[in-house]
């Protein structure tokens, strides 16, 4: 069955930057994955979101997988057009109780993608709520000049790797938080200022961006790597990411490296 945006949802999210809640994974799906990634710590004594960053689909399998799900691409396809490349995924996990939070920010500030047909799935392998910190955006954003960016205060417990903001007043009353049931997704556009509090629930927040492009955009910085996930690549703007043989495929990490984080590429959700 297709998973296709209607045309109300795709005028939404022209207007507002982003569209949600969108049906994604069943809730097994998401339990088998969340599975997966706390077997992942046990065994290796690593955070799962220092590891799954930046091509996080490239070192689990089953992430591989889900980065080419026909019901996530059906929803992409609806903003950027049938021919599709993921450019990056990364796993956010906010602990429970914990003060980390993440500043409002553009992705665009830091990512170096020209035109914007850039657009992020974020999946909730848990419910994403107001108690454990849900992301939040600012409606209309999108449409507005590229804001400027500064550094946080020195004790701020700002999630971001760049440990930048916008450097300009957010109202916050103004924020939208994108409420998720487990395995739903919402989509959001590569200008949007968002951000979200800290997780004040005795649970983890679990979430997992996708970002989609269209094969015509270019990118200025340091990771010219990408996968072709649906459709055609027309232009050759950028080089085909490896495919993994298994999870952490030697091969894969040979190129992209564990806890290495990518300037100008992954700073938050």
């Amino acid at each position: 069955m297709s998973n296709h945006l209607t045309a109300d949802q795709v005028d939404a999210y022209r207007r507002d930057g982003y569209v949600h809640p969108l049906p994604g994974l069943s809730t097994a799906e998401t339990a088998r994955l969340r599975g997966r990634l706390e077997d992942y710590e046990r065994e290796s004594g690593e955070q799962a979101t220092l590891v799954i960053r930046n091509k996080g689909h490239l070192k689990l399998r089953m992430l591989y997988d889900l980065v080419h799900d026909a019901r996530i691409l059906d929803a992409v396809e609806s903003v950027i057009g049938p021919d599709i490349m993921c450019w990056s995924s990364s796993l956010f996990v906010k602990e429970p109780q914990a003060p980390a939070f993440v500043a409002w920010h553009q992705d665009s500030y830091y990512w170096g993608l020209e035109p914007d047909d850039v657009v992020s799935a974020w999946i909730a392998f848990a419910p994403s709520t107001l108690e454990n910190g849900a992301m939040q955006v600012i409606p209309g954003t999108h449409r507005a000049p590229q804001f400027p960016h500064a550094r946080s205060a020195p004790d701020s417990a700002n999630m971001l790797f760049t440990h930048e903001e916008i450097a300009v007043d957010v109202d916050d009353a103004k924020g939208v938080s994108l409420l998720l049931d487990e395995g739903q997704m919402s989509l959001h556009h590569v200008k949007i200022v968002h951000g979200s509090p800290p997780n004040r629930s005795a649970g983890r927040r679990y979430g997992y961006a996708i970002r989609y492009v269209a094969p015509h955009v270019r990118q200025r910085g340091d990771m010219p790597y990408a996968t072709l996930v649906r459709g055609r690549d027309n232009h050759g703007n950028f080089r085909r990411d490896p495919v993994p043989a298994g999870d952490f495929d030697p091969a894969i990490l040979a190129v992209f490296p564990n806890r290495k984080p990518v300037q100008h590429s992954q700073p938050g959700e």
